[in-house]
């Protein structure tokens, strides 16, 4: 039985679960895979189901998947769709746009998988519509890795298609198809009866002896029993001492095979290698390569067995997998490297196949094939395989024939690696070869680019970055560098000057910046405003990114809708963006895309952090924390841990605050990463609100916007105004109030977004007194959408309630104490709560059942809780609107109820009242 024949013996259980398969996905769609060791006779299972599925009607579209094209991206996937490309056009724009483009080499298009899998399915799906669809491909371990990715994503939501998957795989190849979750059909080896029966039929003249030494030796594989024979009737007269024990079965196949293809005409052997080597099997291609003398020269093999030519799919087929493999160990390295160089040249429509047939043509240095490599990998960089262009670069650089390109090109790669595809630690392994090839390349463009993302990410030394970035683009000629070259040293750069935090670091950015033109760094410039420095970012550049935020809907590139979020991310435009950046999360899954899935998680959870939406936004950043360190991305996980930092803040957490801050700061201010300080006194500064601790906000405010100043480049400044305000007001700090509500006017700040606007507004009520305070208070809490911000609007609401309780109108100041209080038991703001619920009791409504079984009233409560924060009596006075010796007349009376002499014992007296019990260990009364 070759891998041809149709008689097939031993495989009931088999087939009975093929035909079941076919059933099932002719009628509604389904999958299987089939398992088993080379030989067992996987490839005749596959050939007897396409045949069947024709047979009634179907349409068979098949892949040959070959491990010596692993390397090209789409491989396999290209050959599944040529046959049905005609109806491409007829699905809609987006998906004829992704599917045309996997056979376009010039494409911009991001091919990233999942959106390639979903508009392949419904091309299939469409297809199906007259004849039911069977995809079929073989050896599923050697698909190359984006192949592989999107027919597994297919396998798995063909349901309601009529379109079924059919494949088959060794069971412990380390593959990139991922089989798990779909059904499975295993092949065991033949029982003996079987075996026998194919041994007999193929084989009728060997002796009892040599049909049990076969037998033994094949262990049920029937490629076995057919071809070992064979080679023993080459050994002639030394068959019966031949060994068959003492050496592994799937060798002695090969060597069955390599004495068949031997045995064939030189010319035969070359066109079998042809078509070995081009797995497309394309008869175009390999009659270019072969002088229109390929099928003239196959005959002989196609007379044996070894190859078909076909009417429908694949024109060239080889009859089993190992032939194939076969035909390539059996020729010598010079002649694999000729027919490589033949393929390549007949590949001149195919730039990315062709590539990699120059580097396997080559024997050593050879600047044609390194320059088509780094060509297919900027391809493939806008495809959305990082890790198909790494390798590629990095292919790149090993054919280099000069040291410089290679250095140049290695340096390239490592940036992708780094940037794309978070492998900072062998991005730095890569740049100190890089050294040692060419020391004077250091200070190339393409190598300060990846040195400066490495140091950014692995050390954190901004100012280092900075100046290895900053020298290369000084001597830059733009004429001399790819566009991707370009927007790299670009984004890098500006991601440099963003942590670094500072003015001074931009002038390199913005001269680079005004001498381009190029659309493709348009996002890269509205970042350095938007995202930079917010403040100064000006009316024409937030019309610009309301236009870009608009048509997100309409975009498929991953990396793309990340820029844009992040050039919203700190005008609250986010809740435009959600959608796009779960789908660029997506993306990103697909396509193992590091540098996507981080930021956009991050993203994800900020937004869901400002939404109110606090757990979901704790999830977001778990997942965001996990990839960043296990990738190194350091870049990525300051800013987690700092939003880590900022939702325990809000939820009273002191400890995990103080404790992730505390390190962020001792691990960023050596470095220069300023933004990084400044994001963690923002954070201390809602901390130190949260408990009242008014000197201390007004300390951390500042230290990122000084009363009376909105700096520029230091984006978090916009999100402090209401913060340094009132810590000013509480402190009596009131000119520095007026002060800083006149430099956010004057930045303008209330038209960047709602949101500010709100922030703003209330600022400037804080510092107003009267009639003006509460009509500036009304005009904030009617700010459209400001019930997107629920954090914001009940501390706004907290501040008007007090503000209210203090001009005597308790029955208004309720309503909005009320409405506080209730947000943030909501958001889990337990500190917040407590403060609302504090000013509440003082507006005259009790908020539970406290304490008076203790015998304290509830002003008294309140007056314990607020000398237990460190209030002086006069503190407290003015608080509550009563004399300091009225204060400390209902202190003489709350020391002996709580048992305590003195206010040293306040905090602990309070938090046993509050935990059930009374001091002395008494139980508190029911």
């Amino acid at each position: 039985m070759t891998g041809m024949t149709t008689d097939i013996v031993g495989r009931d259980a088999a087939l009975a679960v093929i035909d079941g398969f076919r059933r099932r996905a002719r009628e509604s769609g389904h999958s299987l895979v089939v398992v088993g060791e080379p030989g067992l006779g996987k490839t005749t299972l596959l050939q007897r189901a396409a045949g069947l599925w024709r047979q009634e009607g179907g349409r068979v579209l098949s892949a040959a998947a070959v491990e010596f094209e692993a390397d090209i991206g789409f491989a396999a996937l290209r050959q599944i769709v040529r046959p049905v490309i005609d109806s491409i056009p007829a699905l809609d724009r987006r998906e004829a746009t992704l599917l045309g483009a996997l056979f376009d080499p010039e494409t911009s298009v991001a091919l990233d998988r999942l959106s390639v899998a979903e508009a392949l399915r419904d091309l299939l799906h469409a297809a199906a519509h007259d004849s039911p669809v069977l995809v079929m491909v073989d050896d599923l371990q050697w698909l190359d890795r984006s192949s592989a990715a999107v027919l597994m994503l297919l396998a798995r939501r063909l349901t309601g298609t009529r379109v079924g998957f059919l494949g088959s795989m060794r069971p412990e190849a380390e593959g990139f198809f991922e089989r798990a979750r779909l059904a499975e059909c295993v092949l065991p080896p033949l029982d003996g009866r079987s075996a026998a029966e194919i041994l007999t039929a193929h084989h009728p003249e060997l002796t009892p002896t040599m049909r049990r030494r076969v037998l033994a030796a094949a262990a049920g594989n029937p490629l076995a029993l057919v071809e070992l024979p064979l080679t023993l009737t080459d050994h002639g007269h030394e068959a019966a001492a031949a060994d068959l024990s003492g050496v592994p079965l799937n060798r002695r196949l090969q060597e069955a095979f390599f004495s068949r293809i031997r045995s064939l005409p030189a010319a035969t052997r070359r066109s079998l290698l042809l078509a070995a080597l081009e797995a497309t099997g394309s008869l175009r291609v390999l009659e270019a390569a072969s002088d229109g003398q390929l099928l003239e020269t196959l005959a002989t093999a196609e007379r044996a067995g070894l190859i078909g030519v076909t009417d429908h799919g694949t024109p060239v087929v080889f009859s089993h997998p190992l032939t194939r493999a076969a035909v390539v160990n059996a020729s010598t390295a010079a002649e694999r490297r000729h027919v490589h160089r033949r393929l390549a040249e007949a590949l001149h429509d195919d730039p990315d196949r062709r590539a990699w047939h120059l580097a396997h043509g080559s024997s050593g240095p050879d600047e044609r094939a390194a320059s088509a490599l780094e060509e297919a990998g900027y391809r493939l960089v806008g495809r959305g395989d990082i890790v198909g262009a790494v390798t590629a670069l990095t292919k790149a650089s090993t054919f280099s024939p000069a040291g410089s390109e290679r250095a140049r090109r290695l340096a390239i790669a490592a940036y992708v690696g780094a940037r794309l595809a978070g492998g900072i630690a062998s991005a730095g392994d890569a740049l100190r070869q890089v050294r040692q090839l060419d020391a004077a390349h250091t200070g190339s463009l393409d190598m300060a680019v990846a040195t400066s993302f490495v140091i950014l990410n692995a050390d954190g030394d901004v100012d280092a970055a900075h100046r290895v970035l900053a020298g290369a683009l000084n001597a830059v000629k733009e004429e001399s560098q790819s566009i991707f070259q370009i927007r790299a040293a670009l984004l890098t750069l500006l991601y440099v000057c963003f942590f670094g935090g500072r003015e001074e670091l931009w002038p390199v950015f913005d001269a680079l910046a005004s001498r381009l033109k190029s659309p493709e760094i348009d996002i890269v410039v509205l970042m350095r405003h938007t995202h930079s420095d917010p403040a100064n970012a000006g009316d024409a550049a937030y019309r610009q990114l309301d236009r870009l935020v608009a048509r997100l809907d309409r975009v498929e590139d991953p990396d793309e809708i990340v820029l844009t979020a992040l050039a919203a991310s700190w005008v609250d435009r986010l809740p435009g963006c959600r959608t796009a950046l779960h789908r660029a999360l997506e993306r990103g899954r697909a396509a193992d895309d590091m540098n996507v899935m981080t930021q956009a998680l991050v993203l994800l959870a900020l937004d869901s952090y400002f939404m109110g939406h606090w757990q979901d936004s704790e999830r977001y950043l778990a997942e965001a924390l996990s990839f960043s360190n296990e990738h190194g991305l350091r870049l990525s996980s300051w800013a987690t841990d700092h939003w880590v930092a900022t939702l325990a803040a809000v939820r009273g957490d002191e400890e995990t605050a103080r404790r992730i801050t505390d390190e962020l700061i001792h691990w960023a201010v050596p470095r220069g990463a300023t933004v990084v300080s400044h994001l963690c006194h923002y954070t201390g500064t809602l901390l130190a609100l949260g408990r009242q601790d008014y000197e201390a906000a007004y300390r951390e405010a500042t230290s990122i916007s000084p009363a009376g100043t909105i700096p520029p480049c230091r984006s978090v400044a916009v999100w402090t105004v209401l913060d340094v305000v009132e810590a000013a007001v509480r402190t009596n700090r009131h000119a520095e109030a007026r002060a800083h509500v006149a430099a956010a006017r004057a930045a303008r700040l209330e038209t960047i977004s709602g949101r500010l606007r709100m922030l703003v507004t209330a600022a400037e009520a804080l510092a107003s007194a009267g009639d003006t305070a509460t009509s500036l208070f009304e005009q904030a809490l009617a700010t459209p959408g400001a019930d997107r911000w629920p954090f914001e609007q009940a501390r706004i609401e907290l501040l008007f309630g007090r503000h209210l309780r203090r001009a005597r109108s308790p029955r208004a100041a309720r309503e909005h104490l009320a409405r506080a209080c209730e947000t943030f038991e909501r958001l889990g703001a337990r500190k917040w709560a407590e403060n609302a619920g504090q000013e509440l009791r003082a507006a005259g409504r009790p908020t539970g059942p406290r304490l008076e079984h203790e015998g304290l009233t509830g002003r008294e409560h309140l007056i314990a809780q607020m000398a237990a924060t460190g209030m002086t009596n006069k503190e407290i006075g003015e608080e509550l609107f009563l004399s300091a010796r009225t204060v400390g007349a209902h202190l003489y009376r709350i020391f002996p109820k709580l048992g305590i002499t003195s206010r040293a014992g306040l905090r602990d007296a309070l938090t046993l009242l509050d935990n059930g019990g009374l001091p002395g260990g008494q139980p508190r009364k029911r």
